[in-house]
């Protein structure tokens, strides 16, 4: 099954489901509010043509697709949540993350209905899709339990998903976000 994680839900998972043989799938977003339109929102993701290089923009800048897997792999054999994720990335990449953070913003800082964990999260989905990495939905904790649930992230092969590493056993600070106002 195909995931990708909603591009204004950080922490929602969302399965495709496939159009046809040429690899499209479409996904779409349960939920009724934050998206441009009321109501869920379905996005299309479309294969690209055989040969063409699929990674561009800032990811591809920032070489995301090595160093986010790489990130994930720091945790080896467990399950993940994205906010670790986010903050093992900033550690090692702090001018990258701040650069990040001026572009998206962070809710940290002040509330936005797209941050750099929406960028960082969508960018996890897209490596899901070619299997670089694994999402898996469940609780959010700690300081992202604002959320309903929110994305895990491994490497394959799966971990039994009761081996897990939450925001909430680590408690890191806050301060790895530039101009942040938690502690």
């Amino acid at each position: 099954m195909s995931i990708q994680v909603c591009p204004v839900h950080a922490d929602e998972s969302v399965p495709g489901r496939k159009l046809g043989d040429d690899g499209s799938v479409t996904y779409t977003c349960p939920r009724s509010g934050g998206h441009l339109q009321p109501g869920p929102f379905t996005w299309l993701y479309v294969a690209p043509p055989k040969g063409l290089p699929g990674w561009t923009g800032i990811a591809a800048e920032l070489g995301l697709d090595v160093e986010l897997p790489r990130v994930v792999a720091g945790f080896p054999g467990v399950w993940v949540e994205y906010g670790l994720v986010e903050y093992a990335y900033a550690q090692r990449n702090p001018k990258d993350f701040a650069a990040l953070v001026d572009r998206y913003g962070h809710t940290a800082i002040r509330a936005s209905r797209y941050t750099v964990s929406s960028f960082l999260a969508g960018t996890l989905g897209i490596l899901s899709r070619d299997g670089l990495v694994l999402v898996h939905p469940g609780p959010a904790t700690g300081r992202w339990n604002y959320n309903h649930s929110i994305s895990w992230w491994s490497l394959p092969p799966a971990p039994d998903w009761d081996r897990r590493r939450s925001w909430e056993s680590a408690s890191p600070s806050m301060g790895y976000v530039p101009g942040t106002t938690e502690p």
